[in-house]
Formats: structure tokens, sequence, C-alpha cells
């Protein structure tokens, strides 16, 4: 009898603990999305591998970015979509690798709402192998597989994520957090001290970085060159328009990529052209690329009173330097047009 009782108790407690979580998960993730200010914990960084798939699917948007860390800081919906009048998506991610860039965006391409994706070139640099990923990124929540098949079971699995997850727990709460801390009629613009995509470069930032990233340079090997084309493949008869874009890393740290290997970086840049001119060539679906990693009134800006207008470091842009780039990109599309 005791050992009945105890196995009860035990059920019991866990049974309660699950319903706890799920409870929890479901009321942070009623509150994010409803918030008015929600969209801009997509700049956050935390799990956001494991719940975006998720975001994705309840948001239905319309124009998604997908890239590393500077797309994450760089685009924030709250201050895009009264603006382009439509939703965004930021489906950015920390330290994203080629195969997870390729992943994300196949993803995106899967989701019939989507009518354009902006990627960022930065994350098909390095020399990522396949399959690479970091922890929680997670092959079953994404619609389709990596040769473009449907997901097995995919509803299931978001379920899963969305609920009972160790990832949507911890993003849940860092993001309800985020938005609790704001008072009232203040955006996340207001408060660079919780979302540090509003945070402005200064001086010692900008040193700091030097230092931090002195020996690094921006070059694309084998494996990532194979996730471009792969993703290029994925996009060839896509619904949704494919743009992809050089990132404005600030000219100070240019130079350093290009003292530490200018030939490097300049065949990086030639093989995306070279790619997207062969894709452009057979496919039904063109690619549209813009280069913004060069000289221009964003890269070159100085301090302005001790602080930068438009960086939060010198690789990492704030959102209004996005929706800068993005009102670029399409003002150069009309001119083609």
């Amino acid at each position: 009898m005791e050992k009945n009782h105890y196995a009860f108790w035990f059920l019991g407690t866990v049974a309660l603990g699950v319903a706890a979580l799920i409870g929890f998960n479901w009321a942070a993730g009623a509150y994010i999305l409803h918030h008015p200010s929600g969209a801009s914990v997509q700049t956050l960084s935390g799990f956001e591998r494991a719940l975006k798939p998720v975001w994705i699917t309840q948001i239905k948007p319309q124009l998604v970015f997908v890239g590393s860390s500077r797309v994450r800081d760089g685009f924030d919906p709250v201050l895009l979509d009264p603006a382009l009048k439509l939703r965004s998506f930021n489906y950015g991610a920390s330290s994203m690798t080629p195969y997870e860039a390729r992943r994300f965006a196949q993803d995106t391409l899967a989701q019939p709402s989507v009518q354009q994706m902006v990627v960022s070139l930065d994350a098909f640099t390095g020399n990522g192998g396949p399959g690479e990923a970091l922890p929680s990124f997670d092959e079953t929540r994404l619609a389709v597989t990596p040769e473009g098949t449907p997901t097995p079971r995919r509803g299931l699995w978001l379920f899963t994520t969305r609920f009972l997850s160790g990832g949507a727990l911890g993003m849940n709460a860092l993001s309800a957090y985020a938005l609790a801390r704001l008072k009232q009629g203040e955006s996340a613009a207001d408060r660079p001290d919780i979302f540090n995509a509003y945070s402005h470069m200064s001086e010692a930032v900008m040193q700091r970085d030097l230092n931090y990233r002195r020996a690094r340079t921006l070059t694309m090997g084998p494996g990532p060159a194979r996730e471009l084309t792969t993703l290029l493949a994925s996009a060839c008869h896509a619904k949704a328009r494919l743009t992809l874009f050089f990132p404005p890393d600030h000219m100070a740290i240019q130079t350093r990529y290009r003292h530490g290997d200018a030939a490097g970086l300049d065949a990086f840049k030639q093989t995306v052209r070279g790619a997207v001119e062969r894709h452009n060539a057979r496919c039904p679906s063109p690619v549209a690329l813009f280069d913004f990693l060069n000289e221009n009134v964003l890269t070159t800006e100085g301090l302005r009173d001790g602080s930068s207008p438009n960086y939060v470091d010198l690789v990492h842009f704030r959102p209004p330097a996005g929706l800068w780039l993005l009102e670029q990109m399409r003002l150069t599309a009309k001119k083609v047009n």
C-alpha cells in the first residue's frame, strides 16, 4: 500500500509540474504576442533557436530576416512594421552557423505568408561543416527537412517545443521579464539597458571591439559556399523573393578584415556574386544582391558626442540603421524595375 501511495504522490507531483510548465509557457506566450512591444523580444539573445520556429508560424509574417546577431540586433518588427505597413519577423540568432542559416531560410521559404526573405551573408563565412549547429537548434521544428520535404509530425514537435521545452521556458521567461520592465508608453527604443540592440557604441566600446576582433577576417570556406548554393537552389522556384546583402560592418573593422585577409574578403564577395549570377540565369525566381560592406554613409560614420548614432559595436547595427538599409534596398529595386 505504501508503494502505491508513493507512486500516486510521485506521478501527481510530476503531473502538477508539467501542468505548471504548460501554463506558464501558454500565459507568457500570449503576453508576448499581444504586448505592443512584444515583437521587440525577437532582438534579444537567449533561446531564440528553440522558440523562433514556433513564433514564425504564429505571426505569419510577410517579410523575414535571417542571419546572425547582426540581423537579430538590426531589425525590430516594432519599428519596421508601421513604416512598411506589413508584418515582419526577425529570424536572427547569435553566432548562426552556415548550416543553420540555410535551414532557417528553408523554413522561411516554406511559410505560405512570406513574400520576401532578406538574408545577411556574414552567416555564410568561416568553415562551418555540414549539419553544424549550436545548442537548442532542432531540425524537427522546421517546416521542411534538409532535402526540402515536409517534416514528419512537425505539429507534435512544435507543440512540445512551445509548451514543454526548456528552451521555450527560458526564452519566454527572458522575454516576459524584459517586457514587464517597460513602463507605460515605453518601447524597446526607450530602454537600451533592457534591449541592447538599441544601445550606442561609445569610444570605449569601439576600442574594446578593435582589440577583441583584431585578428578577425571575413572569408567564405568551401562548406559555407555549399550551404549558400543549397539555399539558392531552394529559392529557385520559391514564391517569396530572396534578397541577400553583405552587412554594413563599420569601416574601422573592415580595415582589419583587409589587413587580415584582403584576398579572402574579395573572394567571398566574388563567390557570392558568381552564385547569384548563375542562379538568376537559370531560375524563374531571381535573387537580389546588395553590398553594404564598403564605404557608405553608414559604415563611415564617426562618433557624435561620444556615441554612435547607428551602431551597437563595430559589427552590430541598431534597428534604425536596419530600417535605413531596407529602404536603400527598396529604392534600388524600384530604380532597377
